[in-house]
């Protein structure tokens, strides 16, 4: 019993801020502007508002962008449901204009609400297939995000209504989701503006509520 509540419990915290996408800009004008800042607003699945900055790097021969973002949750950017990552991404393989670009990110993440508080640490790897031009990209993506550890504490609420022997402390078993959509962009001078959206579904492929994403982005570039 004690298990089973605490596996929903997990599964509720990735549901929360599950993954919204990586700074997923286009990688044919990454030696346009190498530095960026930019905001994120979406379903994702609830209401995400996301600020980061982002640096593109020569690395092995690849333009690699490095970024970093915090986002609150809810339209009134709630503080007790909050997520920061830490990610890469690069094209891996191009013919011409079309790309195939990977992003590995590594996130933290928490919520706080009248049954438990949740802390999460997990990551995401996502894939995009795409044409990258300097005056716009189009692009189709499909992506993990795992839940790999997280810490669970109960509230004195459920312990006196739902399960009083309730066990606070580390759980492995927090699940993942999948993710797939649709990307595109076009640049408006230093600014670039990106719109994502698409499916997410648990590991198991269940339905989550709501069953889609969506998002718009802009950054800029310096």
């Amino acid at each position: 019993m004690n298990r089973i509540l605490n596996i929903l419990m997990g599964s509720v915290l990735v549901a929360t801020l599950a993954q919204e996408a990586s700074a997923q800009w286009n990688v044919a004008r990454f030696n346009s502007t190498p530095n960026r800042a930019y905001t994120m607003f979406g379903l994702d699945p609830s209401l995400v508002t996301t600020v980061g900055y982002a640096r593109v790097l020569p690395i092995m021969g690849h333009n690699v962008q490095l970024y970093g973002d915090g986002a609150l949750a809810g339209g009134k950017l709630d503080t007790h449901d909050f997520r920061a990552r830490l990610g890469a991404q690069s094209s891996i393989v191009r013919w011409r204009s079309v790309q195939l670009v990977g992003s590995a990110t590594f996130l933290t993440r928490g919520t706080s609400n009248t049954t438990y508080d949740g802390l999460n640490f997990g990551a995401d790897f996502t894939g995009s297939l795409g044409v990258y031009r300097q005056s716009w990209f189009s692009a189709a993506e499909f992506g993990f995000d795992k839940a790999i550890v997280t810490h669970i504490t109960h509230s004195d609420w459920y312990r006196n209504n739902y399960y009083a022997d309730a066990k606070d402390g580390w759980y492995m078993t927090g699940g993942g989701t999948f993710h797939y959509g649709f990307a595109a962009g076009v640049p408006l001078g230093r600014i670039e503006v990106s719109a994502r959206a698409g499916w997410v579904q648990t590991e198991d492929f269940n339905d989550l509520t709501p069953p889609m994403y969506g998002s718009l982005g802009v950054g800029f570039g310096f």
